[in-house]
């Protein structure tokens, strides 16, 4: 007896496993980044603050340098590459101000998850049902876990492989060090822009290096934040649409039990209001992360154009310059591609789930019990009657619904689609080709 009655509680716990356990990576790192709300100690609070004050400073600093420096040039070249690294800074550091800014909202956001989270439990309450439910998030949970930790990597690595491309030129100059006064010719700085300082002192050269690599850094902070928090509520989502799906299309009843028709229309009752419930859901979700997403959708087009057509301008030679310009160049357009496809394969994937909910409705053997039900006329059940008519009232309810839709856009313009993946693909390669002939016909002249 007491075994029993630990199994069920054992059961009952992992029934009621609130939504924070399965975005607790994500929670974590948004915590660190005083976009969440958690409980530090005082000194840990001071201490992050401060850590965050600094790299978005030194963002911000790097991007006003940059921005100096692009008015100062009439090379179209070098000011392809600025603007290209300019885009990088300004996404990352927007996108950490706006999460901080609506931190609020982000709550707002989770809590209308956590009620999603808790209506899909309801569609089936058997343990079977609990058992599918808890597999769609625990897979959900990893590879959320898994963008995370395998987006932030790769990012981390190209900043800092960036930043340490003038010590593996040679640009620290050793091998044109002056054998008298031991003084370096030439330093140069990963990123260009302009400082009212002198790199040839060697302490102002190190503060200006330091400096760019925690704001390169603090750039890419910034979009690993709200990417992993957008990318992690579309697989959630994701989850809770394959669920309703998947529970739709197991409805196997006997027809000759009573109570069918009264499971079914139950059922049916808690899939209309999960659904609803995530409609509401990505509503808000939509409203919140639209505009950055509509800078996200520029940036990309902007940046995969001039990295492209920094690339053609680059003259191919065996050599350790032209070797790690390309490379980094190739890091820049993979990340940025990568970036926008994982937006648009997530919003294509959530809009597919959202209408084959629909298809799955139909065929959940729903015509069955009501053709049973009215086959037998001799049954003159008012209340059986009026569940019937509930049953076809929720199918169509459902059906209707589901049949709209899912469109998640950045902005005005951009739905979040493959086909919108491919299609700035596509442009951004012709805009480089035409400033490519723009630069060709500049020296021709």
């Amino acid at each position: 007896m007491n075994r029993k009655s630990n199994d069920d509680q054992a059961e009952i716990k992992k029934k009621d496993v609130s939504i924070e356990y399965y975005i607790s990576d994500l929670l974590v790192i948004l915590g660190y980044a005083r976009i969440w709300p958690v409980d530090f100690s005082l000194c840990k609070m001071l201490f992050s603050t401060g850590v965050i004050i600094i790299l978005i400073s030194a963002n911000s600093l790097i991007l006003l340098a940059e921005i100096v420096q692009l008015t100062m040039i009439n090379d179209l070249k070098l000011f392809a590459n600025i603007i290209g690294v300019i885009c990088l800074h300004l996404a990352g550091l927007i996108k950490w101000c706006y999460c901080i800014k609506g931190n609020r909202q982000i709550v707002d956001i989770a809590i209308k998850l956590e009620k999603c989270h808790v209506l899909c439990q309801q569609i089936d309450n058997s343990k079977e049902g609990c058992r599918m439910y808890r597999n769609e998030m625990e897979y959900a949970r990893r590879c959320s876990s898994y963008f995370i930790y395998g987006w932030a990597c790769p990012c981390i690595y190209g900043v800092l492989h960036w930043c340490t491309n003038p010590f593996l030129l040679g640009t620290w100059a050793l091998k044109q060090m002056n054998s008298t006064n031991h003084t370096f010719i030439k330093r140069s700085l990963p990123y260009i822009g302009w400082y009212p300082l002198n790199t040839d002192d060697i302490y102002n050269y190190i503060y200006l290096y330091v400096m760019q690599v925690i704001g390169g850094l603090s750039s890419v902070f910034g979009n690993i934040f709200y990417d992993t928090f957008y990318v992690t509520m579309l697989m959630i989502v994701c989850a809770q649409f394959q669920y309703i799906n998947t529970a739709l299309q197991r409805i196997n009843f006997d027809n000759n039990v009573p109570e069918a028709m009264f499971i079914l229309e139950r059922k049916l009752k808690n899939c209309v209001d999960c659904h609803a419930e995530i409609i509401k859901f990505l509503k808000t979700l939509q409203t919140f992360c639209g505009p950055a997403m509509f800078m996200q959708c520029v940036e990309t087009l902007v940046l995969l154009c001039l990295v492209s057509f920094e690339a053609s301008t680059i003259k191919i030679a065996i050599d350790k310059e032209s070797i790690f310009k390309l490379w980094s160049l190739l890091e820049y357009f993979l990340s940025a591609s990568i970036q926008l496809y994982v937006f648009c394969f997530f919003a294509t994937q959530l809009k597919y789930l959202g209408l084959q909910i629909a298809y799955s409705v139909y065929f959940c053997g729903w015509e069955f019990i009501i053709f049973n039900e009215r086959k037998d006329q001799s049954k003159n059940n008012i209340g059986k009657q009026l569940k019937l008519c509930n049953i076809d009232r929720l199918v169509q309810m459902i059906m209707v619904r589901a049949q709209e839709p899912i469109i998640l856009t950045g902005g005005p313009f951009y739905v979040l689609s493959l086909e919108t993946f491919r299609v700035i693909i596509s442009l951004a390669m012709s805009n480089s080709v035409m400033l490519r002939t723009i630069s060709d016909t500049m020296l021709d002249e």
